[in-house]
């Protein structure tokens, strides 16, 4: 579903969410948001966009569906895992929720969350 950005941050605040993220899903009920500022140029949402998960305006769209992609596929909320997924997806390779990750606490979860370059936090 594609959200409009004036909605968008209150959409994100009423859910408890991180308002920088432009997407989210909702494993359970098999649904994924979108904001529309990932679709659309909106300058000054667009630019904090592109400077908070440095990526160029153009790779965002791709970047958060490939990051939701990794949630949905996992069937999990691990953002760390569902970066790996999406990096997996964004380089033509086949999926693993596996892989070699052992299991991360929730430190080393926000740790990673805080050096990605890609999306951190959906």
């Amino acid at each position: 579903m594609i959200v409009p950005s004036e909605d968008w941050q209150p959409l994100v605040q009423s859910l408890h969410l991180n308002r920088e993220s432009p997407a989210f899903s909702a494993i359970t009920e098999r649904e994924t948001f979108l904001e529309d500022a990932l679709f659309f140029v909106q300058p000054r949402r667009s630019d904090e966009l592109v400077q908070h998960f440095r990526t160029p305006f153009d790779q965002l769209l791709s970047a958060a569906v490939s990051h939701e992609l990794g949630h949905a596929i996992c069937h999990g909320s691990s953002e760390a895992i569902a970066n790996r997924v999406a990096e997996q997806l964004r380089g033509g390779k086949h999926p693993d929720c596996a892989g070699n990750m052992k299991s991360l606490t929730p430190i080393d979860e926000l740790y990673l969350h805080s050096q990605s370059p890609g999306f951190p936090r959906f």
